[in-house]
């Protein structure tokens, strides 16, 4: 029987207005509309609307990252896809659903530069994680965070420095309409 440990640090800041880097997440749609606990299909498009390239991560797998030696510290960028439900009628509530794609200059095809005015579509499922306790109807919201990682291995655990990047956040007029609803679909339900 044997035990471990483990850490993190986020080094946090803050926006620079002056910073020519920006990004916006569009939500071009949501199947189904009628959300439930269950996993939905989302489509979602990732623009560079600032006045500079950024690189981007774009594997699905952190794994693809990961030195052959499992006792090496690597370095990776992170980008976590946000997807918030809002809700302010009847009640005021919240749900959240998030993809994150990962990547190194290390490793050829996992990361991307976007030049002003480019953008990449990625099509995903997605779960919420937090979700209002009662159906509603609501907006669903792109949003983004991206962050430096770097993952130092020890014996009996591992330590993940985290510094969040801070391209400006452009927010686009592109909410969905959808309706939830605290329950598994009829499909799951009636599984044994």
């Amino acid at each position: 029987m044997g035990g471990g440990y483990g850490g993190g640090s986020v080094a946090d800041g803050a926006p620079d207005t002056r910073d020519p880097r920006a990004l916006g997440v569009i939500i071009d749609s949501v199947v189904p509309r009628d959300l439930t606990l269950d996993p939905f299909e989302a489509d979602l498009r990732i623009i560079n609307t600032g006045l500079a390239a950024v690189e981007l991560p774009v594997s699905p797998h952190l794994s693809d990252l990961q030195p052959a030696h499992e006792w090496q510290a690597f370095q990776y960028l992170s980008l976590a896809l946000r997807v918030t439900l809002s809700v302010t009628e009847p009640v005021q509530a919240f749900g959240l659903a998030y993809l994150e794609l990962y990547g190194s200059a290390e490793y050829e095809g996992t990361m991307l530069t976007l030049k002003p005015g480019e953008w990449i579509r990625v099509k995903t499922k997605l779960k919420l994680h937090t979700w209002p306790s009662q159906p509603v109807e609501g907006q669903l919201q792109g949003d983004f965070w991206l962050r430096r990682n770097v993952y130092k291995p020890h014996e009996g655990g591992a330590f993940t420095e985290i510094v969040n990047d801070y391209p400006n956040h452009t927010l686009l007029p592109s909410g969905v309409t959808v309706r939830f609803s605290p329950t598994h679909s009829v499909s799951q339900a009636s599984k044994p």
